[in-house]
């Protein structure tokens, strides 16, 4: 103590003013010293005596100094405030405040400056260092908040009293604002946060700081508003009362400055205008402080606390309360927009799912406006940001809380007069208090409630499968058995309820969802995967318990036993690789044991994890993808750490499915043209139709549940995780820079653009580099766009779920189209440069000489024809699905089509044609446009070369024949891709004018088909040899010899047949002399087996044809001798080795029945029916083994099915009848087989085998297993329906169902034939139905332009009668009526992109001379195609078809006429 009052002495002994400046500067450094010293003293002994003592001291000698050593003593001061008490530390602030009070004081002088400055410097260091001393928080923010409120006051009542100039007013305030620092640096730190609990006195000083930071306007200064915001005025009422006689409104609110006030607020909350004008200055500096303080709050992350205010009685009642909420709009509006923001850079921090977690809670308060507020306001937070929900915390609070609140309405059951208020759930440490209405308790529950599921709805829209883990993840996780009096638990009931309504979210089951009585959801899903976990972890859980109780160690037993189950994955990776069988089961079991032991681990076991990634990815099939994303999911919901890693496999798997061309990028089902295949005369086969799209679905749905999982993941972790987004960022680049190609078959549409669509959501919410981004989007954009360089594809199948599913797809992609946002505003470049990023940006140049603005311009119009391009296979998908319109009519979405103008189509077309000519020249097949195929037609000429990879481009370059294009320009088709073999067999015909370049091109088409496609037009290729005049078919022809005897066989029979112009073989054809040369040079080009099997199989042909001769004699016998002669003469045939029916070249005959034959009804010819065993070879589907992976066991059996197999074929051999219209009836009805099999339709066409084999002589395959509609006539069956149920059962027996169902397929199929070609006389003896209900067309000497006796009695496009009508339905209410027309309609359409090859079949035929053919049948038969219609009014004019067909009355007549004159009933 002596030794302070001796320095203190010493700072009086020095204090001189009269001396020399040295001395006084000498005098100075000795009073600072002291000073210091003294300080020193006070903070390194911290005595309770010697540091009040110290204070008072050095307190004394302020302002009895220089104005330098006063600063001094300030500075020294700061330094002891932390090392004492809390009394010593109010004190200094104390005298800080008073020395600050100086700056605005009347009497402040131009000397003090330095000290208020060093004192303000003080608070600001004491501000920073206090976290020292955390427990002088609050009395020194009190301390600051009462100086500058005092302050304030103080300049209110200088400028008042003295009426001091804005300028002075300006400085005054100036210094009032020096404190906004001191405070903001105060309340930054992070362990102080009065705002949460603070005292009245604290409220008020808040608010009293506020009203003056809105008088003075210190509310535009940034600097200290980050941290400011962490103010409060509390939950405490404010009665209108504190408001009006509040001691700092009233003071100097001028007029004009009232009215300033009042218009900033009325522009901050425009929709409150009127109620403004009638607050008061008071309530209105109110709201602006409000205002103010809770937007720059919500900036900086908080926006629930807002609901604070609400909690106010005070601010409820006073007339606030519509503004108020106005304000908390705007302050929810603000932090959802910075968090949108924070979104594009996934740095959506925990910190939005707080606020999320506080509204939510806010939603349960016992106060009704806080609650209804808090709806609104999740409700908005849940829609801007849907994924929310799938975090674990806020989905399990939700479900807590209506727990609660089914709790808190229980308890009026359970103790009705003595109610519970608080209500707490450990599970998320919550608690929530309740008043004792139970009518509000219900009312809260039930609004709740519905909230919680709309809430979990919208996650699943987006994250299903994360969802649907966490449900799981929480009914697990309910251990406590509920011991309320109702037994119900609201919060697992609702997550049990969320579970099963998941497949409500999928629009596809929209139709059985109508079904009245039916559960359509997922629960069997739902808690099928759940009792999976549960039973694993079981497994496990089980393990440790039991281990715990003899081994002190904990997890011992399990990490035992992990050496065994990495081994046992390891094996089953090997068997993945090597392709070996591996079951289901199996698979679910060892994959779900791994994820329970990884689970319960404390360390994530990576290579346990790389194995479950792999292993359903090397098995690759539907199964095992399912089971693989079932397990990825349930480790990820209850193993977050190990999802990086989880996530990093999968994506390297996707790249190794892609590489070895998987699933969506295999090429084994890419589509074919049907004219580029293999046509068969064989009858649809429904079975293998059903096997064609089970193979097809086999191979691309691991892909789709792969994608599935994979848009599934995105949505959940594109708000928070940087490096899931990478990840899924270079799996998209990946999938579409590097080249390969996707498959093209129509089931391929869904898994395509599921992934197209993942990609465009993903550039969407994810800030990219500049180049990045422009390079995803054009590989998803050329993606997109080279689907649409295919022909045109419906919906494979009868799977309306699939078509569903696809227009869902293709609408939301079209949606996503449009919401496709260009940025290109992020350049990475280490260049420096002081523009802007945006100016950068659009002049930076990216690649290929492009700039911002160009990509942009690109970019823009490729999602214009993209757009364009959707909508309409939108209209297509509408109106396969849809075929039929029967509330008034459906028009088609064509908002894009209709608004080109024509140049604006010839600009899509040549943009097109820059992307890619094939795009271009889809454009003619999907839009009935003119000016698409000239402006083509123009492109063509100019660039011929860009188009030699398409076949369909040289139709438009030879269009019609009429060549209008230089030499130098077909030069080109020299290489250019080869057509189909039937636009090349036309290309041969005079309108090409034997240019000799198309010939060449026609040529090697034709070569380049398989001899065995080729085969199918042998009468075409005939025909064309009318205008061989350089001999290109007949070469063709002799090459084809060489390389097939079967077609060597075949075309000798068919010139045969053309020889002569009559039955009789009195008129020669032109074509005889170079027919009879080509079948010289063929037979005389054999040898040795060829020649062979040559001689064979004539002599064996000659044979069978020849008993028809040795029956002339016979003609008018009866037909028991005729049938004699008949058996007599086949048993002289020798069947020898290796010959064949003309009718059936894939079979070999092994055996005759020789009493089989039998004397056909004619009346001066002799046809006959025999019978033989042909021998066939099952064919073996090479792709079904390729794609779909059996066991061991179904191999073997597979294995032992014989690879032949026997069948007895009835034939029926005609002398005196040309059969080659019948010929060309039959191969056109295989065509439409084939397109309808193309497409998946289910329609029957039996397209029976006829060969005609010399000038009138053939054979016809008889219909096995089938009656004419004649001969049951006959039997006395006079109604159809009658037949079907004496044959197949009662209407209400399967067998006769089926054999409905099959009546329906086949008379749609041969109805839409029937008109398109214009079969005639179809009375009931060309009508034969076979066991299994199908009908069959047969005896085509009435089609296209002729009718029996040249009068078209049958007028309707085809035959519709009562019988037929009666067995399906009498109209579209009636389902088989229904799907008749439906079935009508999509043959149709499926015909009609096949029109063209269709009309080249027949024009190849014009010169034959059978009698189908008069005047303009081409243009007849293309009319009936409708080729100028779209779909959709396409799909309308067929219908209108069967409307006039329906019960024609010229059908009735055309029956009744043929039993008058034939004797055939009806």
């Amino acid at each position: 103590m002596s030794t302070v009052y001796a320095l203190l002495n010493t700072l009086y002994s020095h204090n001189t003013s009269n001396e020399s400046e040295e001395a006084v500067e000498q005098a100075m450094l000795i009073q600072e010293n002291v000073i210091a010293a003294i300080s020193r003293i006070a903070c390194v002994f911290t005595s309770e005596k010697i540091t009040p003592l110290v204070l008072s001291m050095l307190a004394q000698q302020i302002r009895h100094h220089s104005p330098r050593l006063d600063c001094v003593i300030v500075e020294r001061l700061t330094d002891m405030a932390l090392t004492g008490s809390e009394a010593s530390f109010n004190d200094i602030t104390q005298i800080l405040s008073n020395l600050s009070k100086y700056s605005i004081s009347p009497e402040n002088k131009p000397e003090s400056k330095d000290l208020c400055e060093a004192v303000n410097a003080c608070q600001l260091r004491l501000a920073k260092t206090i976290s020292t001393r955390p427990e002088f928080y609050s009395s020194y923010l009190t301390c600051l908040l009462k100086l500058f409120v005092e302050q304030g006051v103080q300049i209110q009542l200088t400028v008042q009293a003295n009426k001091k100039s804005q300028n002075k007013i300006n400085s005054l305030s100036a210094g009032l604002g020096l404190l906004l620092p001191v405070l903001a640096q105060l309340l930054s730190h992070d362990d102080f946060q009065p705002h949460l609990r603070p005292s009245k006195e604290d409220v008020k000083l808040f608010r009293d700081a506020w009203f003056h930071c809105v008088l003075f306007e210190f509310v535009k200064d940034s600097p200290w508003t980050p941290a400011f915001v962490s103010g409060d005025f509390g939950t405490n009422a404010y009665l209108e009362g504190d408001l009006e006689y509040n001691s700092v409104l009233p003071r100097s609110i001028l007029d004009d400055q009232k009215a300033s006030m009042r218009a900033t607020l009325a522009s901050y909350l425009p929709g409150q205008t009127s109620e403004i004008k009638s607050l008061s200055s008071a309530k209105v500096v109110f709201l602006l402080s409000v205002y103010h303080v809770e937007t720059m709050r919500s900036r900086q992350g908080n926006c629930s606390f807002i609901l604070k205010y609400f909690m106010n009685s005070g601010v409820n009642d006073g007339g606030l309360s519509t503004c108020l909420e106005a304000i908390a709009d705007q302050v929810i509006n603000v932090f959802t927009s910075e968090s949108q923001t924070k979104v594009l850079s996934h740095s959506l921090d925990d910190n939005v799912r707080q606020q999320v977690r506080n509204l939510v809670i806010g939603c349960t308060h016992r106060l009704k406006r806080v609650s209804s507020l808090s709806n609104k306001w999740v409700h908005r937070m849940i829609t801007a940001f849907p994924q929310l929900m799938c975090d674990k915390a806020l989905l399990t609070l939700v479900l807590e809380l209506s727990e609660l609140l089914w709790i808190s309405c229980e308890n009026e059951m359970t103790d009705e007069y003595c109610p519970i208020y608080s209500f707490t759930s450990i599970k998320v440490g919550v608690t929530i208090d309740l008043p004792d209405s139970y009518p509000y308790r219900r009312e809260l529950l039930t609004r709740f409630v519905e909230m919680t599921r709309a809430w979990i709805g919208a996650a699943m829209a987006n994250s299903p499968q994360e969802v649907d883990a966490l449900l799981q993840d929480y009914l697990a996780e309910s251990e406590k058995i509920h011991t309320g009096i109702s037994r119900v638990h609201m919060g697992r009931t609702l997550a049990a309820r969320a579970g099963k309504d998941l497949v409500k979210n999928h629009n596809s089951f929209d139709t059985l969802a109508n079904i009245p009585g039916a559960i359509i959801d997922n629960s069997s899903v739902f808690f099928q995967e759940f009792s999976a976990r549960r039973r694993y972890q079981g497994e496990v859980g089980g393990i440790e318990s039991f281990s715990s109780v003899f081994t002190p160690q904990s997890g011992s037993v399990l990490k035992s036993q992990l050496p065994a189950l990495r081994e046992n994955l390891q094996k089953m990776v090997q068997q993945a690789k090597d392709d070996q069988f591996i079951s289901s089961k199996d698979l679910a079991n060892a994959l779900h044991r791994a994820v329970s032991a990884l689970v319960t681990l404390d360390k994530i076991e990576e290579d346990l994890v790389k194995m479950i990634a792999w292993i359903p990815i090397y098995l690759f099939t539907p199964d095992s993808m399912k089971i693989g994303t079932s397990v990825w999911n349930w480790l990820i919901t209850e193993k977050p750490a190990a999802e990086k890693r989880l996530m990093s496999e999968v994506a390297s798997g996707w790249a190794w499915a892609t590489r070895h061309q998987k699933g969506l990028f295999s090429p084994l089902l890419d589509s074919t043209d049907p004219f580029r295949v293999k046509m068969e005369y064989a009858p649809s086969d429904k079975k293998a139709r059903q096997k064609s799209y089970k193979i097809a679905s086999y191979l691309f749905a691991p892909h789709v549940i792969w994608i599935e999982f994979l848009s599934s993941r995105f949505q959940a972790t594109r708000y928070g995780s940087r490096d899931m987004v990478d990840i899924f960022t270079r799996l998209i680049q990946l999938t579409f820079d590097t080249g390969f190609k996707m498959s093209t078959h129509p089931l391929a549409r869904e898994g395509r653009f599921q992934l197209i669509l993942l990609g465009l959501r993903l550039i969407q919410s994810n800030r990219m580099e500049a180049l990045v981004e422009y390079k995803v989007r054009s590989a998803l954009y050329m993606a997109a766009l080279s689907w649409f360089e295919l022909s045109p594809r419906w919906s494979f199948g009868g799977n309306k779920m699939l078509s569903k599913t696809e227009t869902r797809i293709m609408r939301e992609f079209s949606v996503a189209l449009d919401q496709d946002k260009i940025f290109l505003d992020s350049v990475l470049s280490s260049l420096q440069s002081t523009e802007s990023p945006a100016a950068v940006g659009t002049n930076y140049v990216f690649t290929d000489d492009l700039t911002r603005d160009a990509i942009v311009r690109k970019h823009t119009q490729c999602r214009r024809l993209l757009s364009l391009l959707t909508e309409n296979e939108l209209n297509r998908l509408s109106v396969w699905s849809t075929p039929l319109v029967l509330n008034g009519t459906a028009p088609e979405v064509n908002v894009h089509e209709k608004s080109f103008s024509e140049e604006g189509w010839r600009n899509m077309v040549r943009f097109a044609w820059s992307i890619s000519p094939t795009l271009a020249i889809q454009l003619m097949s999907r839009f009935k446009n003119n000016v698409i195929p000239n402006e083509l037609g123009h492109l063509l000429a100019a660039d011929p070369f860009a188009a030699v990879h398409d076949s369909d481009a040289v139709q438009i370059l030879l269009g019609d024949g009429n060549v209008r294009y230089t030499p130098s320009q077909l030069k080109y088709l020299l290489f250019w891709n080869p057509v189909q073999s039937i636009t090349a067999i036309s290309y041969f015909q005079p309108a090409y004018h034997n240019n000799p370049m198309v010939l060449q091109y026609a040529m090697r088409s034709l070569e380049h088909s398989p001899v065995e496609v080729v085969f199918f037009y042998v009468p075409q290729i005939v025909q064309a040899l009318r205008h061989d005049d350089l001999g290109y078919v007949e070469k063709y022809i002799m090459r084809a010899a060489r390389v097939s005897q079967l077609f060597a066989h075949q075309i000798i029979w068919n010139m045969k047949a053309n020889m002569y112009r009559d039955n009789n073989s009195e008129v020669p054809d032109s074509l005889k002399p170079a027919l009879d040369r080509i079948i010289d040079n063929i037979v005389n080009g054999l040898s040795g087996e060829a020649k062979s099997f040559y001689e064979r199989e004539f002599a064996f042909f000659n044979q069978v044809t020849s008993i028809s001769g040795t029956l002339m004699p016979l003609v008018k016998k009866s037909k028991p001798e005729k049938k004699k002669k008949i058996d007599e003469e086949m048993a002289k045939i020798v069947v020898d080795v290796g010959v064949y029916l003309p009718s059936n070249p894939e079979g070999v005959v092994v055996d005759i029945d020789k009493r089989s034959g039998r004397p056909l009804q004619s009346h001066a010819k002799t046809p006959f029916m025999a019978t033989f065993k042909v021998r066939k070879t099952r064919e073996e589907s090479k792709l079904d083994k390729a794609i779909i992976k059996r066991e061991a066991n179904d191999v073997e059996d597979e294995d032992t099915t014989p690879k032949t197999y026997d069948v007895w074929q009835s034939a029926i051999f005609k002398v005196g009848d040309d059969c080659r219209q019948d010929v060309l009836a039959i191969q056109l009805i295989a065509v439409f087989k084939n397109i309808f099999t193309n497409v998946g339709l289910d329609l029957y066409l039996f397209p029976y085998r006829i060969v005609a084999t010399a000038p009138g002589c053939g054979m016809i395959d008889v219909i096995p297993n089938s009656i004419s509609r004649d001969q049951l006539g006959r039997e006395k069956v006079n109604n159809l329906q009658d037949y079907f149920v004496t044959k197949y059962g009662g209407m209400d027996s399967i067998e006769y169902q089926k054999a409905r169902n099959n009546f329906i397929q086949s008379v749609a199929s041969y109805s839409v034939i029937s008109y398109l070609l214009q079969f005639k006389d179809r009375h009931n003896g060309n009508i034969m139905i076979d066991d299994e209900g199908h009908i069959v067309h047969i005896d085509f000497g009435f089609i296209l332009d002729i009718s029996p006796g040249g009068i078209n009695f049958e007028s309707s496009p085809f035959k519709l009668t009562t019988e037929m009508v009666q067995i399906m339905g009498a109209s579209l209410d009636d389902q088989g009526y229904r799907w008749f027309c439906e079935l009508c309609v999509k043959a149709y359409l499926a015909t009609r992109p096949y029109a063209e090859q269709i009309i080249q079949m027949v024009a190849l035929m014009l010169e034959s001379g059978l009698p189908c053919f008069r005047g303009e049948t081409i243009k007849r038969l293309r009319s009936r195609f409708q080729l100028d219609r779209s779909e959709r009014t396409a799909a309308d004019f067929m219908k209108e078809k069967v409307d006039e067909s329906y019960l024609n009355k010229r059908t009735v007549l055309y029956d009744s006429f043929q039993k008058a004159t034939n004797g055939i009933p009806h």
